[in-house]
């Protein structure tokens, strides 16, 4: 039973993906580069829509959930919100990168959050839904910072399971919506990074 409620999960996280960036660096260049740090900021129109960021945000205030929707659309609530976003994927972009850059060039990855959209239990059970990510990331010289290579406009999705069950098997077998959108995001910057 476990292991078709597995294979239901997986089938319903379908990747969607489509790098358009080019990746100009020499392949020789690439061992020579060192991670030195990976800040993440908000583009000024950035759309971020994650009601669990929201619901944590009322939570942290002991108010109820109900008022987390209208919560999170105040300047303190969306820097709460963002807060969460920026070390998830400072976090996650850190661990992708850091043992394969360890070269002698230091340099930074600077991402830029252009939208963030994660669909709710609720979405997820009457519609169905996905997760979505875009943002911008420059990998920048640390000394000079000139800017040695963009990733500009680039986008991750993943479809969610829908309906009750479908709900219910996600909670059950995989890692929260925001962990699983970054991951795959990060792991896509990676793999376009490194040529893999």
């Amino acid at each position: 039973m476990l292991r078709r409620l597995f294979l239901l999960a997986a089938l319903g996280l379908g990747l969607a993906a489509c790098v358009t960036a080019s990746n100009s660096l020499a392949p020789d260049q690439i061992p020579t580069l060192r991670l030195e740090r990976v800040t993440v900021g908000f583009a000024p129109n950035a759309r971020i829509w994650w009601g669990d960021g929201e619901r944590a945000y009322a939570a942290s205030k002991g108010l109820p959930v109900h008022e987390a929707e209208e919560l999170g659309k105040t300047p303190e609530g969306q820097a709460y919100v963002r807060g969460l976003v920026e070390a998830k994927l400072r976090d996650e972009m850190t661990r992708q990168l850091a043992g394969n850059l360890n070269g002698t060039r230091p340099v930074r990855i600077e991402v830029t959050v252009k939208e963030l959209n994660i669909a709710s239990t609720i979405q997820k059970i009457l519609v169905g839904g996905s997760y979505a990510l875009r943002a911008d990331v420059n990998l920048v010289d640390a000394k000079s910072g000139a800017l040695l290579l963009a990733f500009s406009d680039q986008s991750a999705a993943l479809g969610a399971n829908g309906g009750l069950l479908g709900v219910l098997v996600d909670k059950a077998l995989l890692a929260e919506p925001i962990d699983l959108i970054v991951k795959s995001y990060t792991s896509q910057y990676r793999n376009w990074l490194l040529r893999n």
